[in-house]
């Protein structure tokens, strides 16, 4: 073997032995995620595991001095998380061995960020993106009443209202059909229980229906998983309530 083979022969053979390296931490955790914060002013995004009493704080990522953070997460079952900048937050969707990046910019992390690397995560992001502009366009009508001319308050308050009326059945429309494209997957989760100004677009009493959809889908896909037997006992539990309330009436 001359000069030249020999060099090529150890370069490929370290090359080989960082894949494996790379593969191997991967498997040792769950999924990886990384990426650029611009312009960031706070020390660390927090990532919260989405389960049946809220947020349960997962793991710290610290962001370096250029905005960057990477970190290997282990995760034991298929299950969403929020990873939360300051008062902002976002949810993902991550499955095992997935590379995640996420790029933001601070002051407006819900509503500029780009993620890659995890299709289902992806989708969520449309659902994120309506969250943001919602609470957008709540604020913005608030202002307008909160601004407007006695004089004029009533064809105001009346515009205002038919603004809301219309924007919420836009919501309940986009979340039915993500619901429908998506089912079998967690993702739908979310959708089922997005809000609009703190009121349900599915409430329990009016679309438990659509709760059984979601979750004939996941005994499918998922039928082990915390969030199925989650959303099993919800629905157990809430029909038995209706029936309560439907036999107490009688």
């Amino acid at each position: 073997m001359n000069k030249i083979s020999k060099i090529f022969f150890f370069v490929l053979i370290f090359l080989i032995a960082v894949s494996c390296d790379k593969n191997k931490e991967l498997k040792n955790y769950s999924f990886e995620l990384s990426g650029v914060i611009t312009n960031s002013s706070q020390p660390y995004l927090i990532l919260s595991e989405v389960g049946k009493s809220g947020f349960t704080q997962n793991d710290t990522i610290l962001i370096d001095k250029k905005g960057n953070f990477s970190k290997s997460i282990e995760m034991k079952e298929p299950t969403l998380y929020s990873l939360a900048l300051g008062k902002e937050y976002i949810i993902i969707c991550p499955t095992i061995g997935e590379r995640i990046t996420i790029k933001a910019v601070d002051n407006n992390f819900s509503g500029s960020y780009i993620i890659e690397g995890s299709p289902e995560s992806a989708q969520l992001k449309e659902l994120n993106k309506e969250n943001y502009n919602v609470r957008l366009f709540l604020k913005s009508m608030s202002e307008e009443l909160s601004k407007a001319d006695t004089a004029k308050l009533d064809s105001i308050r009346t515009s205002i209202i038919e603004k809301y009326t219309s924007t919420k059945q836009y919501q309940e429309k986009l979340t039915t059909d993500f619901i429908t494209n998506n089912l079998g997957s967690l993702t739908t989760l979310i959708a089922l229980h997005r809000t609009f100004d703190g009121i349900p677009l599915f409430d329990y009493r009016q679309s438990l229906e659509m709760h059984k959809k979601v979750l004939q889908s996941l005994e499918q896909t998922l039928p082990d998983n915390q969030h199925t037997l989650i959303l099993k006992n919800f629905i157990i539990e809430k029909e038995k309530t209706l029936s309560d309330n439907g036999a107490t009436k009688k």
